[in-house]
């Protein structure tokens, strides 16, 4: 269970299984007993890149607002990998997401004190 693969998975809180791209790094996909999943969806929207796979029956799109752990004894079957364009937009947009882009960690020192820490408003 590598970083960019294709999975179909069962969510916890959802029976009918469905794709999934696994985003945790490989270090923490070897030796947890869960994974970092982005799920994908058929239906467009905003935070959600679109994805292409040869075994994606579907046009498809990464719920980047939607990660979520689940154990890996969810993960049913290995569709393949995505590439590396592809993983690099999800990426993005979960950073985006998360508050962790350049233009966000630029705006917090800004904020911050004169010693960098930030102050509430």
């Amino acid at each position: 269970m590598r970083r960019g693969e294709l999975w179909t998975v069962t969510p916890l809180a959802h029976p009918k299984p469905r794709p999934a791209v696994i985003l945790s790094v490989d270090a923490w996909n070897a030796y947890a007993p869960d994974v970092i999943l982005v799920p994908l969806t058929t239906r467009p929207g905003p935070s959600r890149p679109p994805v292409t796979h040869p075994r994606l029956e579907h046009k498809s799109y990464a719920k980047c607002g939607a990660l979520a752990a689940i154990p890996k004894e969810r993960l049913k079957q290995r569709l393949g990998r995505l590439d590396a364009r592809t993983m690099a937009t999800i990426a993005v947009e979960v950073r985006r997401l998360l508050g962790r882009t350049r233009t966000a960690d630029a705006t917090h020192v800004v904020r911050g004190s004169s010693r960098g820490s930030a102050s509430p408003r």
